[in-house]
């Protein structure tokens, strides 16, 4: 039976929180996989990505027994991978054990909204994989953590396939859950020393809670988050299509939680509403409706970033990037990929009266 251990934990994570970990769940005794937040190249004191500590813990973990293990992700965009973990510290961690993981493998899989997808060959090669997310908001999914840290187990390429795909928060949640259900991790183990609230998962504001989370179910392990997020796991798509599936529990009464957890007091979600009562008979209003992403100029270096990372093609290089708001689907790739935070989510009344004055 699956349970869901909660540790109390600071920074810098320590190798016995890992023995502690591993003295509840087995440990693995072949070739692994450490699969990190690596959003992007994210300095560790903005609290976006998994933090280095708890990765060198693991590492240091691994050695002293042995086992045989790589760190690895598939980050969207096309910027030089290595740099980008360097920036965000988990480079160093790994300690001459991290690769890029994005060669792929083409796979089949059970989808309304795709047959096929290519897969990180590591991924599927790989024994036992240990899924290290952050507690984290999502301004697309609600909540971001250990399942939907699986979606970097396809190369970035193929990440705007799925988002051309599916476009509604339903439909995208559903996608997540059908990667996710490809190659469940074997082994969770989520950063929540410092969680993020608010628009996450990079524009967030980080929030102190001193939690390090583990599950053998990654769907339980996230159910717990959003209920200590103060969410309904039911009103999440993501987790509910996952109890849909078979893939777990949700409720949160019906978990094994060992160890105390608590709803955090005044936790901020994400403050953008979906328009989800949208159908395609009435899409000619979406433009109107839809809140889509905004360019701050003071803020933006024009790496041209977002223009590569857009699955729709709908940002273009002119002196800054340019959003053409026909083409956006609103699955702000851009947003949460920004390491400068110029690209923001502007609030709906806002937005709205913005384009009211430009008709």
């Amino acid at each position: 039976m699956s349970s869901v251990l909660v540790l109390d934990a600071e920074y810098p994570v320590t190798r016995s929180t890992m023995e502690a970990v591993f003295s509840h769940f087995t440990p693995p005794v072949s070739r692994t996989l450490v699969k990190p937040n690596l959003l992007g190249g994210f300095e560790s004191h903005r609290h976006v990505t998994t933090h280095p500590s708890l990765i060198q813990a693991l590492v240091e973990y691994f050695e002293q027994h042995a086992i045989p293990f790589t760190v690895g992700d598939n980050p969207a965009g096309k910027r030089n991978l290595i740099e980008r973990a360097k920036k965000a510290g988990i480079y160093q961690a790994s300690k001459g054990h991290f690769e890029d993981i994005s060669e792929g493998k083409r796979i089949t899989i059970e989808s309304d909204f795709f047959s096929e997808l290519v897969v990180s060959r590591k991924v599927l090669e790989s024994p036992y994989i240990v899924n290290v997310p952050k507690f984290k908001t999502h301004i697309q999914t609600i909540i971001t953590g250990a399942v939907k840290n699986m979606f970097g187990i396809l190369p970035g390429e193929e990440k705007s396939m799925v988002h051309c795909a599916a476009r509604s928060l339903t439909h995208f949640s559903r996608a997540l859950v059908d990667i996710y259900a490809l190659r469940p991790p074997d082994l969770s183990i989520m950063d929540a020393v410092m969680v993020m609230e608010g628009n996450g998962p990079s524009s967030g504001n980080p929030r102190h809670l001193g939690k390090i989370l583990a599950s053998d179910n990654a769907v339980e392990l996230d159910a717990v988050m959003a209920w200590m997020m103060g969410l309904s796991p039911h009103d999440v798509p993501m987790l509910e299509y996952a109890h849909h599936r078979g893939l777990g529990a949700i409720d949160v009464d019906k978990i094994d939680v060992r160890g105390d957890i608590q709803k955090i007091p005044h936790f901020k979600v994400p403050s953008r509403k979906l328009v989800t009562f949208i159908t395609p008979v009435s899409s000619r209003y979406y433009d109107l409706l839809a809140v889509k992403p905004a360019l701050n100029r003071t803020k933006c270096t024009q790496c041209y970033e977002c223009v590569e990372k857009c699955p729709v093609s709908a940002l273009q290089r002119n002196e800054y990037p340019h959003i053409n708001r026909k083409k956006c689907v609103s699955c702000f790739c851009c947003v949460e990929g920004c390491e400068n935070q110029a690209m923001e989510v502007p609030s709906r009344a806002r937005d709205l009266f913005n384009r009211l004055l430009k008709m």
